[in-house]
């Protein structure tokens, strides 16, 4: 039991990450690196729970899932900051060596692959500690887990603007910040319909509505780097020489806003 119970849990991740996987046609990364950043993302879920001690026994962090108040505040600190920086911190990890990191699209390839390992390793644990696990897996392979792959996305595309020449600060904010927003208001809309439960209605129409935005600014990101890898497409690399850089990322019309693709 405890076998088919892992195994419900890691479907919607090995769909998932197979789905990424067939997205990165230009050049594909090779298959050990993608386990091996899956099994870092595993690995964060460790961090997460020590950045988590540490907040608990510094005074920052108190559970409270009683008042609308309290459960916003775990939803961020409890939840949104420490996951998203052992995952951040992770990938960091990951690529700061990494000579397959050549192209665009694949910081988002590596970082779903990060964030998926972390939804595994979540979800099974949800799953064993559940007394009807058949409708956990269920529930949380299309809210949870898609969620988590989409702060992923988020993650790694700008972790590769920033890596591949855009020096901004505002860029170099949103690879932390931005994952932390969507997350934050994920876990918040979930821990408040607890609390206000006349509201319930509300809330779930809030849910649904976040969960089609994180659907669509995560294709418009897969499709924006997909498209700039395939218009400034690089020559193999040469026999003996390191991969090459692609160009740095050319501003957008959202950039130029200051208005980031959160």
């Amino acid at each position: 039991m405890v076998l088919i119970i892992i195994i419900t849990a890691l479907l919607p991740v090995l769909i998932l990450g197979w789905w990424i996987y067939k997205k990165d046609s230009l050049r594909p990364e090779p298959l050990g690196m993608l386990y091996k950043a899956f099994f870092y993302g595993v690995g964060s879920t460790f961090v997460s729970l020590l950045i988590s001690g540490l907040l608990g026994a510094m005074g920052i962090l108190v559970v409270d899932m009683e008042t609308f108040r309290g459960a916003v505040s775990t939803a961020l600190l409890a939840a949104a900051v420490p996951e998203e920086c052992a995952k951040l911190a992770m990938l960091w990890l990951f690529l700061r060596n990494n000579r397959y990191y050549d192209e665009y699209f694949d910081g988002i390839v590596y970082a779903a692959c990060v964030g998926l390992g972390f939804a595994g390793a979540e979800n099974i644990l949800y799953l064993l500690q559940s007394e009807d696990w058949v409708l956990t897996g269920i529930v949380r392979s299309v809210t949870a887990v898609p969620a988590h792959f989409a702060m992923a996305c988020a993650m790694g595309y700008f972790y590769s603007k920033r890596h591949f020449g855009d020096r901004r600060s505002l860029t170099a904010v949103c690879i932390l910040a931005v994952p932390i927003l969507i997350h934050w208001t994920w876990d918040a809309l979930a821990f408040s319909e607890g609390v206000l439960p006349a509201l319930s209605v509300v809330i779930n129409i809030l849910f649904v509505l976040l969960i089609l935005y994180l659907y669509k600014s995560t294709m418009r990101r897969i499709s924006d780097l997909s498209r700039h890898d395939r218009a400034r497409m690089t020559p193999p690399p040469i026999p003996g020489q390191g991969p090459l850089m692609p160009p740095p990322f050319p501003p957008s019309d959202n950039d130029n806003n200051n208005t980031p693709l959160a």
